[in-house]
């Protein structure tokens, strides 16, 4: 069973420093554009399937988390915004 945590900011801000550093596996549940809710397993840092592009805008201005989907195998981009939960190291993040 994962240990519940309700993060404060300073957190937030050590959790996705961890998530994009580290380029471990984790479980984001969060809500799509369109409203609906989506739970991927995903990590950071993925290069094996990259074309040669880069992104034309900068996400973490944006409040955008660039990802890897495991199970699509296609990167994404999560809005921290919308992030409800996050499954990282056997500790369920609420926010």
């Amino acid at each position: 069973m994962a240990e519940i945590i309700y993060p404060n900011v300073g957190e937030i801000l050590n959790l996705f420093y961890e998530i994009r550093s580290s380029g471990k596996i984790f479980t984001a549940s969060f809500y799509k554009t369109d409203g609906t809710m989506r739970t991927m397993n995903c990590r950071c840092r993925v290069t094996k399937h990259l074309k040669g592009g880069k992104l034309k805008y900068n996400a973490s201005k944006k409040g955008l988390l660039p990802v890897y989907d495991l199970q699509k195998e296609e990167y994404r981009t999560v809005n921290l915004n919308t992030i409800q939960t996050i499954l990282f190291q056997n500790k369920l993040y609420i926010f």
